[in-house]
């Protein structure tokens, strides 16, 4: 099982990473991916969203369940 904290801190590593300019890992597990992808991406997009900087830990949590859906 995968908890909540892992999640945050994959996230986190991601974002530091993308900001390292550090190349991504490859991970085994797809929602430990989406946690990081979604780390580094926000890095890039909180330069010009500000927000991004300051999202809250479910409001994380909601988007890496979200990330990679589309909705119809």
């Amino acid at each position: 099982m995968i908890t909540e904290e892992k999640l945050l801190e994959h996230y986190m590593w991601g974002f530091t990473d993308e900001l390292d300019s550090k190349p991504s890992p490859v991970f085994d597990d797809d929602l430990i991916t989406k946690a990081y992808q979604l780390g580094r991406d926000n890095a890039i997009i909180g330069d010009d969203v500000r927000s991004i900087d300051y999202l809250s830990n479910q409001e994380i949590l909601r988007m890496i369940n979200n990330y990679g859906t589309t909705k119809n």
